[in-house]
């Protein structure tokens, strides 16, 4: 899968912001599944991932399968993408609560390039509805939510859930890390506020070069529970490096 697709999905999990005060760690599952689809006479063959978020006060971490992380310290004003194949880890400022970390970090060159290309900054627009239904455990409402980027655009449909007491900003910064590197993404924050709670399943799709990408999330599972030592933490080693993942 190409780095524009692979990055393209990731900034695509949107969930919501607000919320309230977290209490103890918390524990999210997420199963991500994309859809076998074809592109310029490439097939691509269905993909799936499982990410894990924790969230601790004034702390997250999201943990993409086994090769990367991303943390972020609400008290630096700092999210840290990790890439532990290569043992090394980029910064980005995210001064999501005031007084944070002012320092100047460069955006990532190549996601820089990739928007101009694709017709500039991400708008979104959301969608509120009527409609509820139980997902799972939760009382969900579901929310539309449209993308517009010149060369692919999406419509999320996405059903949230309040019967999780947690600080969605904190949420939100873990697992929209990508979305932190592109122009635009104050806008972003503050059109997205609307939606109220925690996404328990989205599904996007996504229009890029005559065909459709379907990309669906659910969350599995959560839990009130001890983190792992050093989550929260970048380990001992690793080298910095210049914004953004860096990888493939």
């Amino acid at each position: 899968m190409s780095n524009t697709i692979r990055i393209m999905f990731l900034t695509l999990i949107i969930v919501s912001i607000l919320g309230g005060q977290l209490l103890a760690d918390s524990y999210f599952k997420q199963a991500t599944h994309v859809d076998a689809f074809e592109m310029m006479g490439q097939k691509t063959p269905e993909k799936n991932d499982t990410s894990i978020v924790w969230l601790t006060e004034g702390k997250a971490c999201s943990q993409i399968g086994d090769k990367e992380s991303i943390i972020f310290d609400s008290q630096e004003g700092l999210l840290y993408m990790l890439d532990h194949e290569k043992k090394q880890y980029s910064m980005i400022p995210m001064d999501l609560f005031g007084g944070g970390n002012k320092e100047d970090v460069s955006r990532n060159e190549e996601m820089a390039k990739m928007m101009e290309a694709m017709g500039g900054s991400m708008e979104i627009t959301v969608t509120p509805t009527d409609e509820t239904k139980k997902i799972g455990d939760w009382n969900a409402t579901k929310y539309i939510v449209d993308i517009k980027i010149a060369m692919m655009p999406s419509k999320q449909e996405i059903w949230t859930t309040e019967d999780i007491k947690i600080d969605y900003t904190m949420f939100n910064a873990v697992s929209n890390g990508m979305m932190a590197q592109m122009p635009g993404f104050e806008k972003i924050l503050e059109e997205m506020k609307q939606v109220k709670g925690i996404a328990v399943k989205t599904v996007t799709r996504t229009s890029a070069m005559g065909g459709e990408i379907v990309t669906s999330m659910n969350l599995i599972e959560y839990a009130e529970k001890d983190a792992p030592d050093g989550v929260y933490d970048i380990p001992e080693g690793y080298k910095k490096v210049g914004a953004g993942m860096g990888r493939r």
